[in-house]
């Protein structure tokens, strides 16, 4: 990790910086760290550093332990179920409905964030495209009508940014447009069906995606049943 200046967005840079080293393995799993430390080598103040840490705290990437400092923590294939699991609850759902509620303004959000995606895919920019479909999934929950679960999606795609969950190390962005695609063809159709289909393939797909990628047991990887169910949708 290396040295940081002072600045409005501090907090967030040491959180992208400790996340990084979390990813790399730099920040061990398992090992103990304390503030002080982790504010030395980045060469900042411990409030920014806590701050991040208690942001990692509250999405199950680091644990707190009294008088020792913060220990890292290994994501499970369980984190990854438990993650994926709640987003198919609650995403299907929401395409189903904001294929035939959306507004035309959240339609124009919906082919905003595409556009983007579609952009950032040709430039090849991995981060741009992230943060345009954030933006995608963000428009179909918002256009579902439902504020409680707009935040709740939005709180489990922090914790999927925090834990570094991304299948980009086997599939290309082109591969994760065209599944986002066969969502957004159905959402501007109004083919609620089709919509909540495509969600709960692109998620479940995903799903199997990253628990392949985290494990070196090939006859766990090929043995896999993903633990979660479509979900249902009036006919």
């Amino acid at each position: 990790m290396k040295p940081l200046s002072e600045d409005a967005s501090l907090t967030e840079r040491v959180f992208e910086q400790i996340r990084a080293a979390i990813i790399s393995g730099e920040l061990a799993p398992g090992s103990l760290y304390s503030v002080v430390e982790i504010a030395s080598q980045l060469g900042v103040s411990r409030t920014p550093v806590r701050e991040a840490l208690l942001q990692f705290a509250a999405n199950g990437m680091v644990r707190f332990e009294r008088s020792r400092g913060v220990r890292i923590l290994e994501l499970s294939v369980k984190d990854i179920e438990e993650i994926y699991s709640l987003r198919l609850l609650l995403e299907a759902p929401s395409a189903y409905r904001a294929a035939t509620e959306m507004s035309d303004r959240d339609r124009a959000a919906l082919k905003k964030a595409f556009d983007g995606m579609r952009k950032a895919c040709d430039a090849g920019d991995e981060r741009l495209f992230q943060r345009h479909d954030l933006a995608f999934h963000e428009a179909i929950v918002r256009a579902a009508g439902n504020e409680r679960v707009v935040q709740v999606v939005a709180n489990t795609r922090s914790q999927m940014h925090a834990l570094g969950l991304s299948t980009t190390k086997t599939r290309t962005l082109a591969d994760i447009l065209a599944v986002h695609e066969k969502i957004y063809v159905n959402i501007m159709a109004r083919d609620p069906a089709g919509a909540s289909d495509a969600v709960q393939d692109h998620l479940i797909g995903t799903l199997t995606m990253l628990v392949q990628q985290s494990t070196d047991d090939p006859s766990a990887v090929e043995n896999y049943q993903p633990p979660v169910r479509p979900v249902r949708m009036p006919s």
